[in-house]
């Protein structure tokens, strides 16, 4: 198993050679490198966001390689919208050995990697989903407008707030503005809920 990690450091962590062995720093990846078994790291905090997000898109299509979204501020919202976009793990980019070993040990597998904190969430909304079904097969869609209704289901295709802008061509903080009034009408706290809620 090869890791490769895409980045514009000059060398790579001591942390990762630590963690995962040879690690080969790119600068630029193309589906013709990469081989089946190898792991793609994204260091996000040295390559542009929109240059990451289309690697994910290119490379996860067919599951060709499991990607790993290295971060210098993880937060849910965004670990949803890379996960969703086809990223199999999301973790901070100085994460201890010990859980850089664990992430490549589950996407290798076939699994995901999450934060502890989404994770939580998200077992929490199955639960609750589970729990009480009724309420959810009664979703009353009908309280949001057209607009709402359609950020709402591109939310829960896994769309960004950038992509959903570009597909209605409206600005990003019009998708924003939706989001909230869909959030306070369904009373959902966040695009995880109202994702899982769809």
């Amino acid at each position: 198993m090869r890791h490769l990690v895409l980045s514009r450091a000059p060398e790579p962590f001591s942390r990762w050679v630590q963690a995962l062995g040879h690690v080969t720093l790119k600068t630029e990846i193309s589906r013709s490198r990469i081989k089946a078994g190898d792991i793609l790291w994204l260091d996000f905090s040295t390559i542009d966001r929109e240059a990451g997000l289309k690697v994910i898109s290119v490379l996860s299509a067919d599951d060709f390689v499991p990607i790993v979204c290295l971060v210098v501020s993880p937060n849910d919202d965004e670990a949803f919208e890379l996960l969703s976009a086809g990223a199999r793990g999301y973790c901070h980019v100085a994460a201890a050995p010990a859980q850089l070993q664990a992430v490549a040990n589950v996407v290798s597998g076939g699994g995901f990697w999450l934060p502890p904190s989404l994770l939580q969430r998200f077992l929490g909304a199955v639960s609750n989903a589970a729990g009480d079904m009724r309420s959810a097969s009664n979703l009353d869609l009908s309280q949001l407008t057209k607009r709402e209704r359609q950020v709402a289901t591109s939310v829960a295709e896994g769309l960004s707030n950038r992509e959903i802008a570009t597909k209605f061509g409206i600005s990003e903080r019009t998708v924003k503005a939706r989001l909230t009034t869909t959030f306070q009408k369904l009373g959902v706290r966040d695009r995880v809920q109202l994702a899982l809620l769809l």
